[in-house]
């Protein structure tokens, strides 16, 4: 009728800038292989690591294929994640008539993006990223297999398929992890220093409030920033995995 008024909606979320990973490798090896790269989220703390390794995440898990003393510079973004859940419908979708009979079967397995990483703190909420290298061709059930979507989680569609990692969930923090004398390991510094094929970079995971447009140019200034200093720098964080099919976490 004629008394229709428009009604504002105002839907308040959880998000994070995008972000990627960026490693270099080098395949010290004379033959071919396939790695892959197990990558988890660890907050900062003082305890052991026994006692905190059930609370780290998993935010990706991918596979590489590498020649013979090949080095190669390895990019990941974050929507490429193989723990999050397939797009879902947005209120937008539905307003400009978006939606599909695909959007609506989505089973929604998986973990959101949106909120892959943790809200963090407006002082900075600091952790570790920890990334280890893994050979693929013992690891995968069937290594040539195309591995699509929230396989990390969900494994592949089919009724017949077989979860593809023939690691247990969470490797290698689902365990107790010991040194070479079957002693648990006390920190990720020293699981770094035994196992070679394994790497690890700070963060600090900042909460900037409700994203309103002077955020985003604030935070693209900012940005901008970063970049300009990094470039004078000339110098990229990597992890070097020289050694990552020679050896073996101690004792798992």
């Amino acid at each position: 009728n004629n008394d229709q008024e428009a009604i504002n909606v105002r839907n308040a979320t959880l998000d994070h800038i995008p972000y990627s990973f960026n490693m270099k490798v080098k395949n010290k090896n004379r033959g071919d292989a396939m790695v892959c790269f197990r990558v988890f989220l660890v907050p900062e703390t003082d305890e052991p690591l026994d006692d905190w390794r059930t609370m780290f995440v998993e935010l990706d898990k991918f596979v590489e294929t590498f020649k013979g003393g090949e080095t190669k510079e390895i990019s990941r973004n974050d929507k490429d994640s193989s723990v999050i859940a397939s797009r879902r419908v947005k209120f937008e979708d539905i307003r400009d008539g978006k939606t599909n009979s695909s959007s609506q079967n989505n089973c929604g397995c998986g973990w959101p993006l949106n909120l892959l990483i943790p809200r963090g703190t407006k002082e900075g909420m600091r952790g570790t990223i920890f990334v280890l290298a893994t050979d693929w061709m013992q690891d995968g059930e069937n290594p040539q297999e195309q591995l699509q979507g929230s396989w990390s989680y969900c494994g592949q569609k089919g009724a017949k398929s077989k979860y593809p990692d023939n690691r247990p969930m969470g490797y290698p923090f689902d365990r107790l992890i010991v040194d070479k004398r079957s002693k648990p390991m006390r920190d990720l510094d020293t699981l770094v220093e035994n196992v070679s094929n394994s790497c690890k970079a700070e963060v600090n995971i900042t909460f900037l409030g409700p994203w309103t447009k002077m955020t985003r140019n604030r935070t693209r200034r900012k940005t901008r920033r970063r970049r300009k200093t990094r470039r004078k720098r000339s110098q990229k964080r990597t992890c070097n995995f020289e050694k990552y099919m020679r050896a073996k976490l101690c004792n798992i």
